[in-house]
């Protein structure tokens, strides 16, 4: 899923106390849950069929428990992507599509949501089908939802371990509401 050592480092600073695990006993003795994701789409479904997560993942957003997805960790809360085709978790309505408009793509660098920069490096974004769960819209030829909320399900598009104060800022936020 990769990028962990920076995640797990920048919520270290943000006030959490990190624990990397692939295994659901892992996730069941944890205060809140962490995806992140950087790659394809299919691959990271593979990886949690294989480590047999995907119920485990939905079990713990169903129970309202503190979630974070970054960037591909959010996208697979929803419907599908057209990145292969693939099935997400269906935990939100929404397809994940590719990033379209005059700009280049990947999106690569820093972009604002809610009037605060953050980092980006993606490809494809989030197109939920309820907008109400969105709390941040970014521009890169097209808007797409940059920041999701729903309960305690936090999803962002951008990488706050790479987007310095605002995003140990956004981490912090989380880890005290967890």
């Amino acid at each position: 899923m990769g990028n962990l050592r920076s995640v797990a480092k920048a919520l270290e600073t943000a006030g959490a106390t990190v624990d990397v695990t692939d295994q659901a006993v892992g996730i069941h003795a944890a205060d809140a849950l962490c995806v992140p994701g950087q790659g394809i789409f299919g691959r990271c479904m593979d990886n949690l069929e294989e480590l047999h997560l995907t119920d485990t993942v939905r079990e713990w957003v169903g129970a309202d428990k503190p979630f974070l997805g970054i960037c591909l960790g959010m996208q697979i809360l929803f419907d599908n992507s057209e990145e292969g085709l693939v099935d997400g978790l269906k935990i939100f309505p929404g397809r994940v599509t590719e990033l379209s408009g005059d700009v280049p793509v990947p999106h690569i660098g820093w972009n604002t949501v809610n009037d605060e920069y953050f980092y980006f490096d993606h490809s494809y974004a989030v197109h939920p089908l309820d907008e109400d769960i969105v709390a941040g819209w970014c521009e890169h030829g097209e808007s797409f939802a940059a920041l999701i909320r729903y309960g305690r399900v936090l999803g962002v598009q951008f990488h706050p371990e790479k987007s310095g104060t605002a995003g140990i800022a956004l981490l912090r936020k989380w880890v005290e509401e967890a």
